[in-house]
């Protein structure tokens, strides 16, 4: 039994795909480009400015409501890290966001 082939083709989607990615604070599905990586060097985590680094990585929302959400989170180990970030390294991952955002706003 041979395989049929399509008569036709569907059209590609006019829009371009973007990456999506799960916040790390609020769980909610967001663009690439909208969120802030963070990433494991060295065994320990830090914000991934450029994208650049190599390995796993995790999203997180610029937002006060998702930094705080990461800080106070019970989660034991982030399955896109695939490692354990204990509250003491939440909380320098969250200062170091903020102050990049504040040095961004000062800029404009």
């Amino acid at each position: 039994m041979t395989k049929r082939r399509p008569r036709f083709r569907l059209p590609m989607p006019k829009e371009s795909h973007s990456p999506v990615r799960t916040c790390l604070g609020c769980m909610r599905r967001d663009t690439q480009s909208a969120m802030l990586r963070i990433a494991i060097r060295d065994g320990l985590p830090v914000l991934d400015e450029r994208g650049n680094i190599a390995g796993r990585g995790g999203y997180l929302h610029p937002g006060a409501e998702c930094l705080e959400r990461f800080v106070k989170s019970k989660v034991r180990q982030f399955k896109s890290l695939r490692s354990g970030i204990d509250r003491e390294q939440r909380m320098r991952i969250v200062q170091s966001i903020r102050t990049r955002l504040d040095s961004e706003a000062s800029l404009e």
